[in-house]
């Protein structure tokens, strides 16, 4: 029973991801809007690791070198365990890509995440492709992370399109 409700929820997640291991998101706004949250450091908590603390080493705009540290809130390993995503590049306006790699000394792991923004019409889609350099996603273990990640990064987007695309809240004026 327990193997058989882990394959299904590991299909369930893997059939939101593309064959080349890409996810997308349409947001109806324009693609300038959409990249602005995205690359600001203001704005990330937002919509990125919904539910977690994100920290970031500055305001305004990424740039390569940035780090962005997200503070688990479930405790699975360690306590105050932490993931840091290191920005590694930045096109104004259509991508902004970072690096994680692993706290863990025992078990080193590399993910890749490169976000970009393409208009298509007036809306906007995202293409956000996790991806393990080399052989870093050669065993079980690192092929499942890996796949989290991207489910990760599609939730995210998800996140991202609800705050860009929900009504702004109303405020009641008294008098």
């Amino acid at each position: 029973l327990v193997v058989g409700g882990t394959w299904w929820g590991y299909q369930k997640m893997q059939s939101t991801i593309a064959p080349d291991g890409s996810v997308t998101v349409m947001i109806a706004a324009n693609p300038s809007r959409v990249f602005d949250l995205m690359s600001n450091a203001d704005s990330i908590g937002a919509w990125m690791a919904g539910g977690n603390t994100v920290y970031t080493n500055k305001h305004g705009t990424f740039a390569p070198g940035d780090s962005i540290r997200i503070g688990m809130r479930v405790q699975v390993g360690p306590r105050n365990d932490q993931m840091t995503w290191q920005v590694t590049e930045v096109i104004p306006g259509r991508v902004v890509a970072r690096q994680l790699v692993s706290p863990d000394p025992g078990h080193k792991f590399v993910a890749d995440r490169r976000d970009s923004v393409v208009q298509v019409g007036d809306s906007t889609l995202v293409v956000s492709t996790t991806s393990a350099p080399g052989s870093a996603a050669s065993t079980t273990s690192s092929m499942l992370a890996l796949s989290m990640f991207r489910v990760q990064s599609k939730i995210e987007l998800m996140a991202l399109k609800g705050h860009i695309e929900s009504p702004a809240p109303t405020s009641t004026i008294r008098r």
